[in-house]
């Protein structure tokens, strides 16, 4: 079981690096799917968890590739400040979703 955590040696560290970006893409697709069949104010929530996953994605095939050495980057300007900047970015649109949602509910609860 130590060797399945081991984070240099465990088949777990790049099986996770490849099936967690597919499943994001699989959500952004979801949501987009679901962001063309409706309009309004549900558009533009479901639009926002579209970004947010679209971005998780991105964040998460920057990690897949580490600091990008072998594309021409250097260890102070690497990959991983996309990475976090992404991630950052994703945040930011599921906290936007959030409010978004909140701001929904309590014009329904006021109706």
């Amino acid at each position: 079981m130590a060797d399945l955590l081991n984070y240099d040696t465990s088949i777990l560290n790049p099986a996770l690096k490849i099936i967690i970006p597919l499943i994001f893409l699989a959500v952004a697709y979801l949501y987009y799917d679901v962001r063309n069949k409706y309009d309004g104010k549900v558009k533009s929530f479901v639009t926002l968890l579209f970004y947010f996953a679209l971005f998780v994605f991105m964040a998460s095939v920057f990690r897949y590739f580490g600091h990008g050495l072998q594309f021409g980057f250097t260890q102070e300007l690497s990959l991983k400040w996309l990475e976090s900047l992404t991630y950052m970015v994703s945040s930011i649109t599921f906290l936007l979703a959030g409010m978004k949602l909140f701001t929904l509910l309590e014009e329904e609860k006021n109706v």
